[in-house]
């Protein structure tokens, strides 16, 4: 199995932290380093959302409440807004006051759901938030020498029926990580990031990698 990792360029272009910002809008793209490795014929992601949660919202995790984070995660080439790969990832966290630990489960396109139960809160809040080795892209999308980047908008509790639905269907019927042109919460990396709506959420937070290639093998 290639273990490779993809060769990080471009450190130029990230200026103080801030890659883009909407027009007349407070949501921020904002930059943040990833770890991309090839494995097999695909390449993977490792980072954290961890920024979703302030203070409040860590210690809501112990109400016995249902927390939710949506990962929307976009692959496209530099200099395009025209993205070549999709993947989502929903995170749930329950605290069972009787038993008094935490119940996690994680879901995403082409594999079973998984819940892993935790007794710590810091625990917990690592299932979340850790993003590791999650497939974002077939290697035979990405051209040598091409460079990337990843863009993520992260939501927590997301209290939209439709976007809630439009969830369900696509882990259901997701095809594992390639564009649902069809579906409507697939949307764009302009309405999405350029012009994004008032989301429907506690928190939001949208991130942007450093861009990425595929190296030529020497």
């Amino acid at each position: 199995m290639n273990r490779r990792a993809a060769i990080l360029g471009g450190a130029s272009l990230v200026v103080a932290g801030r890659v883009a910002r909407a027009d007349d809008d407070d949501d921020e793209l904002t930059f943040q380093k990833m770890r991309f490795i090839e494995r097999g014929d695909v390449l993977t992601v490792t980072t954290s959302v961890s920024k979703l949660f302030d203070t409040e919202a860590y210690a809501e995790l112990t109400t016995g409440f249902t927390s939710t984070v949506v990962v929307r995660m976009y692959v496209y080439p530099k200099g395009s807004q025209e993205p070549i790969s999709f993947v989502l990832l929903e995170r749930k966290a329950l605290f069972n006051v009787w038993d008094e630990e935490f119940e996690i489960r994680i879901s995403q396109p082409g594999t079973k759901p998984a819940i892993v139960k935790e007794k710590r809160q810091s625990d917990a809040l690592k299932l979340l938030t850790n993003i590791e080795d999650v497939p974002i892209a077939q290697l035979a999308d990405l051209p040598l020498e091409q460079q990337f980047l990843l863009a993520m908008q992260v939501e927590l509790n997301p209290v939209s029926k439709e976007t809630l639905a439009e969830v369900r269907r696509w882990l259901t019927q997701g095809t594992g990580g390639g564009i649902d042109r069809g579906g409507a919460f697939f949307g764009s990396f302009v309405s999405v990031f350029v012009n994004p709506k008032i989301p429907e959420a506690d928190r939001t937070l949208r991130l942007q990698s450093q861009p990425f290639y595929r190296p030529k093998d020497r």
